[in-house]
């Protein structure tokens, strides 16, 4: 036998095998190829010939606009003839580029497509100047389970609730304020995941989110001691992400010895954290009043002032606080340092984490990419050498 004919022997054995598999099966292998190439998947076979049609996720990411880039030509034309084409639910539409910008007009006519195919993933991240105005049709899609909105502005129609919606993620997004001191309602019954990064105007929403579990809010929302008193998202979230204005605009208040209620955190998340004594206050005050918190994650410490100044008023408040520290540090467990650069703010921070976490079993340390490796391994021998307070602390640094 002839090598050709043995090639198409095996040719026709393959195609018959992957054609045997569960439609279901066949969409999650196109969900794994660029869509430029999902659609010439169409010359495979009479079998696949509609396959790509019926592809049920759609994503457009940098790949297929730089594809867009190469053939000059239109990718909001491409876009607009693959969803026309399309048969059956719509369960994803991605739309990420940060290059291409889109006219208003073109995207509302995806979004009021696919609201009318069963939508429930909808991510919106495009390279436009202007924010993109969300269109009403968005807000009575009862079937969206995730929406992530970059670059958008929206105002919300009285009475809105997505009863489905599962995560929520808005970065440098605006929504629109009400007139006078009103307050917008958003009842989310479901959701479990809340991301803010760098929006503005979201204290005008009254949220009403019973299943929230994880929280993150980053130079967004004007966090206060009164709002973990008040809002009772606060009190039933398990994993809570801040990041050092956030921290700061906690301190710009009274800080409370206790709050009024116990948080039920797991886990807290600090980024970007310019150490300060007000910053310190604000994170201990948090630590204290969360008894089953085990994680703590700090994502930097940025702009660490190592005047003497600064450097003994926080050395001086940590030495006096002993009491405060315990109890804040009681129960953690696990502890990341990430972009570790073995400043002596960073290196007492450590040392004070270890000497006062009983019930401490990691301490991980994660090294930032621009330091040498000679200096890490002097910084380990001196973390190795401090006292801790819990005999099975280990510590590991990457």
């Amino acid at each position: 036998m002839s090598r050709c004919a043995t090639s198409k022997i095996c040719s026709d054995l393959s195609n018959s095998i992957i054609c045997e598999l569960p439609i279901d099966v066949l969409h999650r292998i196109l969900d794994l190829i660029p869509i430029k190439h999902v659609v010439r998947t169409s010359i495979l076979s009479k079998h696949w010939r509609q396959l790509w049609s019926t592809q049920p996720n759609l994503v457009f990411d940098p790949l297929f606009f730089q594809y867009v880039s190469n053939i000059r030509d239109s990718a909001p034309s491409i876009i607009h003839k693959i969803i026309m084409k399309h048969i059956g639910p719509i369960l994803g539409f991605h739309l990420i580029s940060k290059t291409d910008s889109f006219a208003q007009s073109d995207v509302d006519q995806f979004i009021i497509f696919v609201s009318n195919h069963g939508i429930q993933k909808l991510t919106l991240d495009m390279a436009n100047n202007e924010k993109y105005v969300l269109p009403d049709s968005i807000f009575t899609c009862a079937t969206l389970t995730h929406l992530k909105l970059s670059r958008c502005f929206f105002k919300l129609p009285v009475g809105t609730k997505f009863p489905y919606l599962v995560s929520l993620q808005l970065e440098n997004s605006t929504i629109d304020s009400p007139v006078g001191s009103n307050i917008i309602s958003l009842v989310l019954p479901m959701l479990e995941t809340l991301e803010l990064t760098c929006c503005a105007d979201v204290d005008c929403v009254d949220l009403v989110c019973p299943k929230l579990v994880s929280l993150s809010i980053l130079s967004s929302y004007r966090v206060t001691f009164e709002c973990f008193n008040v809002n009772p998202i606060f009190t039933v979230i398990k994993h809570l992400c801040l990041d050092g204005s956030s921290l700061k605009n906690l301190g710009s208040y009274h800080v409370p010895d206790r709050l009024d209620v116990s948080l039920t955190l797991q886990s807290m998340r600090i980024c970007d954290l310019k150490i300060s004594v007000k910053r310190i206050i604000c994170a201990l005050c948090l630590l204290r009043n969360s008894p089953n918190l085990i994680e703590l994650d700090i994502d930097e410490v940025v702009k660490v002032d190592e005047t003497i100044c600064h450097s003994e008023e926080l050395f001086d408040y940590l030495s006096k606080a002993e009491n405060q520290v315990n109890e804040a540090l009681g129960m953690i467990q696990t502890v990341r340092l990430r972009k570790f650069k073995g400043t002596t703010t960073e290196m007492y921070l450590i040392q004070v984490i270890l000497a006062h976490s009983p019930k401490l079993e990691r301490m991980i340390i994660e090294q930032c990419k621009k330091s040498h490796s000679t200096s890490g391994n002097q910084h380990l021998k001196t973390l190795i050498s401090y006292l801790r307070a819990s005999p099975n602390a280990e510590i590991k640094y990457t």
